[in-house]
């Protein structure tokens, strides 16, 4: 039985706080009064994000033709809701950016990796199934692991025998993460979205995102996640780490209908690198599956 994550995150002294400005796009979001214009405020605010939203919106992700060359503009051209998803996307990456230690068996470019396949998997179930916003969707994928780096930072060295045990075991890593430290991400997860205030939908979906039982159908967008989870795993796109393999076998029905809705595979993945390149800069590693 995992220990109870309040606990760990009550210790966990340099935790980042949820960034201002996402904090703020957020609330806005839930707002109907809110105009583009005082999204494009908000955002001016964040030099950086400033600049990751302006080389994202000219970027091979969108593919316009337009030229953009300020936050009004991007506002304009991406829409509120891609730029809400974009804002708290980058926001949540900056904040949990860190030194890479040589020989840490987890990647954090291919932890990024990993999120942004499930969550552009998902913003296409969700626009295909109509089962979910699409922002909501992409934004949960984004965040479902995010307990991972709660692990990461409170239990370093556990951390860092869970995934070597997974890798060497070819067991899960939420797993392993359990036998090596007591705690599970999904339970951090929701407990860090709670603390962070997340919508209550986005809460349900962090925290349900490894139960392969539910679907998009009949659950909405925990549904959404937790299969375009089991997508992104099935084809190697494993949560911060690489392991070598022969190519994957079909998906089963299920799945294969998951990935249809989702664009296909190799789609998910075109879009998902050149958003975390645009985002984060060009990640140092990329999946092997990806790249073969």
């Amino acid at each position: 039985m995992p220990k109870d994550p309040l606990e760990l995150l009550e210790r966990v002294e340099d935790l980042p706080p949820l960034p201002a400005v996402a904090a703020r796009v957020m609330g806005m979001a839930e707002n109907d009064k809110t105009s583009a214009l005082d999204l494009a405020q908000v955002l001016s605010t964040d030099q950086a994000l400033t600049a990751k939203l302006i080389r994202l919106s000219n970027s091979a992700y969108y593919g316009f033709a337009r030229k953009v060359s300020t936050v009004r503009e991007a506002v304009l051209v991406l829409g509120f809701k891609q730029v809400r998803q974009v804002a708290v996307s980058s926001s949540i990456m900056n904040a949990f950016t860190g030194k890479k230690v040589e020989g840490d068996p987890f990647d954090l470019d291919l932890f990024w990796g990993h999120s942004v396949a499930v969550a552009v998997a998902a913003e296409g179930v969700a626009k295909a199934t109509r089962t979910a916003k699409p922002e909501d969707a992409f934004t949960a994928g984004i965040l479902h692991d995010i307990g991972r780096l709660v692990l990461r930072r409170a239990m370093p060295v556990e951390f860092r025998q869970a995934v070597e045990m997974a890798r060497a075991k070819g067991t899960s890593l939420h797993a392993a993460e359990v036998l090596a430290t007591g705690y599970a991400h999904d339970d951090l997860g929701r407990a860090l979205g709670e603390q962070w205030k997340f919508p209550g939908h986005l809460v349900d979906a962090i925290q349900c995102h490894h139960n392969g039982r539910l679907t998009p159908a009949a659950d909405g967008l925990p549904g959404i996640v937790a299969q375009c989870d089991r997508l992104a795993h099935h084809y190697g796109l494993y949560c911060g780490y690489d392991a070598a393999g022969d190519a994957s076998p079909p998906p089963p029905a299920d799945l294969a209908a998951i990935e249809q809705a989702a664009g296909g595979i190799d789609r998910v993945l075109d879009r998902a690198f050149s958003f975390i390149e645009s985002a984060s800069g060009t990640p140092e590693a990329w999946y092997s599956t990806a790249a073969s």
